[in-house]
């Protein structure tokens, strides 16, 4: 069953999708905050608590569908609304580039600067290699240059290298229909596994699989098969925005992340568990992202938002930057706080640096924005998310 469109939400902004957003964002950066060093450590339920805070990561599979829904989302209200352009492949690039460029170069020139200040990255062939890799998002493509400059930069090379393929995935979906689409997105996520079992094993070369793009293809593809459900040019099943069910799959997920993170040898299986997982947290995103815009068809109508959502999606709004600079904070600036007060011997207890740092984070990337993203944003007012803030993790 189709889900229709209000005529208000025709033109709404999308508070769901910004909310999201904020959640995914605030997911990662406690789960890079739990692991800071120079803190006490003793918590009931350490373990556990660890446990949950991993689940954090996981904000990252929010933002690809995510993205797949707002890249998506400019073909689908040309589909429903004759005043809106066809989407082209020069103006698509000039607007992805000029949202995402410009905050992501300073952040690596800062991390340019302070690996070499460090020792970390010297004037040799294989730093400017690195440096290069990053320039264009292509550090996936390279085990050694993967972590060079911020453990969150990987997820924006893969963002990238969807766009790419964005044009790919419309020209098959137009032409052979969503089930050959996801059944050939699914067989890329497959193809590269075996591609990378086949290289290791022969050639004792390691590929990235859960930093390649043709890994998180199809989750990325699930976010446009959302979009085109909210606004009724594909019919969707009511199950695939059911709250029990987007409720029950991320359940699952979660079930599946701890036990190959605390319970599953390293090895084959554990290699079939995750093949299966980022595909389960996937369907659960993609039922949650329809639930939410059914959500947002009764915000419009009754034309009130609930304020813990308004402020979710206040956070949304920079979590681009947020995404970006969280690291500058929890992993340069909070050592330094660390060491004065190791010298005191005291520590903080985790929970209050946790609160301390994520606070710190926020306040950092809005300023940030401010600065460096909020300036290259449209001018005029925003017929949608998309047209405004990156979907990258963000």
């Amino acid at each position: 069953m189709a889900c229709q469109p209000t005529p208000a939400l025709l033109g709404r902004r999308f508070v769901s999708i910004d909310a999201l957003r904020g959640v995914a964002a605030l997911g990662v950066v406690l789960y890079h905050t739990n692991a800071i060093p120079g803190v006490d450590r003793r918590l009931f339920f350490g373990d556990a608590f660890d446990a949950a805070m991993l689940f954090g990561k996981y904000g990252v599979w929010l933002f690809f569908v995510i993205s797949g829904f707002c890249i998506h989302l400019q073909w689908v209200r040309a589909q429903v609304d004759p005043r809106v352009p066809p989407l082209g492949f020069a103006a698509f690039w000039k607007r992805r580039i000029r949202r995402l460029y410009p905050p992501y170069l300073v952040t690596l020139a800062f991390y340019i600067w302070l690996r070499h200040h460090l020792g970390e990255l010297p004037f040799t062939a294989l730093s400017a290699w690195k440096v290069g890799l990053h320039m264009f998002m292509l550090q996936n493509l390279d085990t050694r240059a993967l972590s060079t400059m911020n453990n969150v930069y990987w997820t924006l090379a893969v963002e990238e290298q969807l766009y790419l393929l964005y044009f790919v995935f419309l020209a098959i979906r137009q032409r052979w229909g969503w089930t050959t689409t996801l059944l050939l997105a699914t067989g890329a996520r497959l193809a590269w596994f075996g591609l990378a079992m086949i290289v290791h094993r022969i050639w004792n070369i390691d590929i990235v699989v859960t930093q390649a793009a043709a890994a998180q293809w199809v989750i990325w593809i699930l976010g446009a098969l959302a979009v085109e459900g909210a606004f009724g040019v594909t019919a969707l099943p009511r199950w695939t925005r059911h709250a029990g069910l987007w409720a029950a799959a991320l359940s699952v997920a979660g079930l599946i992340a701890w036990a190959q993170n605390y319970w599953i040898s390293p090895g084959l299986f554990s290699n079939a568990v995750w093949l299966a997982g980022d595909l389960v947290w996937g369907v659960g995103f993609f039922m949650l992202l329809n639930w939410s815009i059914g959500r947002e068809q009764a915000w419009a109508e009754m034309r009130d938002v609930p304020r813990w959502v308004t402020g979710l999606a206040g956070i949304g709004v920079f979590s681009y930057s947020l995404y970006l600079t969280h690291e500058i904070v929890e992993w340069r600036i909070w050592p330094l706080v660390a060491s004065r007060l190791a010298e005191t011997g005291y520590l903080l207890p985790q929970l209050v640096v946790m609160g301390l740092l994520t606070g710190a984070s926020l306040v950092f990337a809005r300023v940030f924005f401010a600065l460096f993203e909020r300036p290259f944003l449209v001018r005029r007012a925003p017929r949608s998310a998309s047209e405004v803030i990156p979907t990258v993790p963000a």
